[in-house]
């Protein structure tokens, strides 16, 4: 069982290192959502960082002197999950020689986080809806109903909808968990966050494993700014603890990190058309004051990043605009797509893929409307 208790510490951004806008949303949003009982459901890939928000929200709450139980759902056995969350009575099964406490029990009167909430078996789904809907709960085995105080966090890197879609969850629980939900966007769309990400680590790591490394170089973190980061801030941490782990430097020099980026990156043989499409992201630096094709001017990387920005957070009009924009440059005389991807530093693809999802969005929101 993967279950611990956090510290409490009122602060809103607290243990997160951001200087992205992207992640400047989140703390908005965290700050909204957290003197309220609201259930929350935090979305993201694995890795960017979805339990440091829970415990944030947790932190900035009324609740934060009482206890934040943190369970991640995919590690317990199907047949155990309803034993953890809600106890069982002695005798309730073969191995039940004492009467145990369940997370909802134990987390009376805090906050409860489930990690990978989706691999909740369907047959314990039923009795969590119940603890949303009416904060109480049965042991496995018992009869009396137990009345708990607990807000529930709940997180996922998979579509719950699509869960849902193919009756592998609830849409009653998909619904009442789905009431405020907040989105990390990855680490390879905010990549002003690596570079203080990386620093924190390596002041972490090197008092951890007793290395004298107090600097990473500014060719370092360049070259950790041009790497799609699948993984994350927990796959940046790994590199950062490899390369302390074998450095003998008072340092860390861009070979260092790029021996340890090499050595951990495993080829995978299907990902190779991928790959080739979305190489061009991986620059950050835009370019001063060219031209392409004579006339064309450059478009700044800051550019790509109010797209994404929009994407995320922006209004119809905005996002709208956006794209006008950029569809009159490609249709200019001058300025070929190729050319818009080119400034963008991307190539045409993920150009193509990133005003798709602009105009997905706003499907979206005319569908809500």
């Amino acid at each position: 069982m993967i279950e611990k208790t956090a510290t409490p510490v009122h602060s809103v951004t607290r243990n997160i290192i951001s200087e992205s806008a992207q992640m400047q949303a989140v703390f908005r949003y965290v700050k909204r959502v957290a003197p309220t009982k609201a259930t929350v459901l935090i979305t993201g890939e694995t890795g960017v960082g979805k339990e440091i928000v829970a415990q944030a929200i947790h932190n900035s709450s009324p609740r934060r002197n009482a206890p934040l139980k943190i369970i991640n759902c995919s590690a317990i056995p199907p047949e155990l999950i309803q034993s953890e969350l809600f106890g069982h009575e002695r005798g309730a099964f073969t191995t039940a020689v004492r009467q145990h406490r369940g997370l909802f029990e134990q987390a009376h009167r805090g906050t409860l986080f489930l990690d990978e909430v989706g691999e909740i078996p369907l047959v314990a789904q039923p009795n969590f809806l119940r603890v949303l809907e009416r904060q109480e709960i049965s042991r496995v085995g018992g009869e009396a109903a137990i009345k708990v105080d607990v807000r529930v966090i709940a997180a996922t890197n998979v579509n719950l909808k699509t869960a849902v879609n193919e009756k592998k969850f609830r849409e009653d629980l998909y619904y009442r968990l789905n009431l405020f939900r907040i989105q990390i966007p990855p680490l390879r769309h905010r990549r002003s966050d690596i570079g203080p990400l990386a620093v924190s680590f390596l002041s972490q790591l090197s008092t951890e494993h007793h290395k004298a490394i107090n600097n990473i170089t500014p060719e370092a973190i360049h070259y950790l700014q041009n790497i799609n980061w699948y993984g994350n801030a927990r796959e940046l941490r790994n590199v950062i603890e490899t390369a302390v782990i074998l450095t003998e430097k008072a340092e860390l020099k861009k070979e260092d990190v790029k021996m340890v980026v090499e050595m951990l990156n495993e080829h995978d043989e299907n990902s190779d058309m991928d790959s080739a499409e979305l190489s061009d992201t991986r620059r950050v630096e835009a370019e001063t004051s060219k031209e392409f094709n004579g006339n064309s001017p450059i478009i700044l990387e800051n550019d790509k990043n109010r797209l994404w920005e929009l994407v995320q957070t922006g209004t119809m009009s905005e996002i709208t605009s956006h794209i006008a924009l950029m569809r009159y440059q490609t249709e200019s005389a001058h300025c070929s797509k190729q050319d818009i991807a080119k400034g963008l530093k991307i190539s045409v693809p993920t150009l193509d893929k990133y005003c798709a999802l602009a105009e997905e969005n706003i499907e979206e929101n005319n569908k809500e409307s």
